[in-house]
């Protein structure tokens, strides 16, 4: 961020972070811890993003596009440079023509919630259409609440099993807020026609036996995969649009025998 006048005295770093908020919601900048520092007269932030072009004038929002103009008109513009790519991130979605979407994201990851189900690549929220005058405030709200569950079922002391009911039962609060996400993602897509799916997580089962027999919790029907879709996924329901998987302790070999 660069003034054309000294800049003022009251934290010249506010209007970069206000900046970098519209960038976010915007789907262009990634997670929301980005160092400020002041170098040569110049507001500077490193910031991920979630492909080399995000930051491209093509992609800008409503929002992101009236701050900048305000800015202006206060003597103050914009400019960035790439560092290089991310060791720890995985690459943004590069198909052409993804067969359908999945929301599903982890307290470790920062990319966009939107993922490819073919690629399994993050989808960046900027290539699916805004509605007019909005952004993707809810999807990177629940993004940020489903973070915040999954951080406490892993440190396993102050909320575990609230949180973990949270990300694993169909009629919780995080489960209706995110297939309202997928809803709104479809429709924003809807002339592509493409299906978006929801991941209900899913921790400790009884038995093997029972975990075979389970069904979608939504419209009781069959849902399991032939085989597991993308390392995660064994059971999906296209009639619900709804993923899930085997209960991880089933998975890791560490149940024996149980009454069903």
């Amino acid at each position: 961020m660069r003034f054309a006048a000294p800049p003022p005295d009251n934290e010249p770093a506010g209007h970069l972070n206000v900046f970098l908020g519209a960038l976010r919601k915007n789907g262009q900048v990634c997670g929301d811890e980005w160092p400020i520092v002041m170098d040569n007269g110049c507001c500077v932030a490193t910031v991920l993003v979630p492909a080399a072009d995000s930051l491209d004038e093509r992609y800008h929002g409503t929002y992101v596009r009236q701050h900048i103009a305000d800015a202006r008109q206060a003597g103050i513009t914009f400019a960035w440079s790439l560092i290089g790519p991310a060791c720890d991130c995985a690459d943004a979605c590069a198909c052409a023509n993804p067969s359908a979407y999945v929301l599903f994201t982890t307290f470790l990851t920062l990319e966009s919630p939107v993922r490819c189900m073919d690629c399994f690549g993050p989808v960046p929220l900027y290539r699916f259409t805004a509605r007019p005058n909005a952004d993707f405030h809810d999807v990177i709200s629940w993004q940020s609440d489903y973070q915040s569950c999954d951080h406490l079922q892993m440190n396993c002391t102050v909320l575990e099993r609230a949180a973990t009911r949270q990300m694993s039962v169909i009629d919780s609060a995080l489960a209706a807020a995110g297939r309202a996400c997928c809803a709104c993602c479809a429709r924003l897509s809807e002339l592509a026609g493409k299906p978006f799916y929801y991941y209900l997580y899913r921790d400790k089962g009884r038995s093997a036996a029972r975990e075979a027999q389970r069904r979608c919790p939504a419209c009781d029907g069959p849902w399991h995969l032939p085989a597991t879709l993308h390392g995660c996924f064994d059971l999906r329901c296209d009639n619900c649009r709804l993923l899930s998987n085997l209960a991880f302790n089933l998975r890791a070999g560490r149940m024996t025998t149980a009454a069903d």
